[in-house]
């Protein structure tokens, strides 16, 4: 799956804050904290292997929700 199709589908299910709060996490931030000057620096400078894998995994738990409702 290309990054464009990994984006297309957060965003045809509606998944982009849970997208933020999930690499927000992954780079060591309590997303119930909310922003920061150092998490929003953070988001800006996440490399894209940690943004794809934020992405995948944010897919994945939408997934995992959806299959047990």
């Amino acid at each position: 799956m290309t990054d464009d199709e990994i984006g297309e589908r957060l965003r045809d299910r509606g998944l982009e804050e849970d997208y933020i709060r999930e690499l927000l996490a992954s780079l060591g931030f309590d997303p119930a904290e909310g922003f920061t000057v150092d998490s929003i620096e953070a988001l800006d400078t996440a490399t894209m292997p940690q943004r794809r894998k934020a992405a995948l995994r944010t897919l994945a738990l939408a997934d995992d929700a959806e299959g047990s409702a």
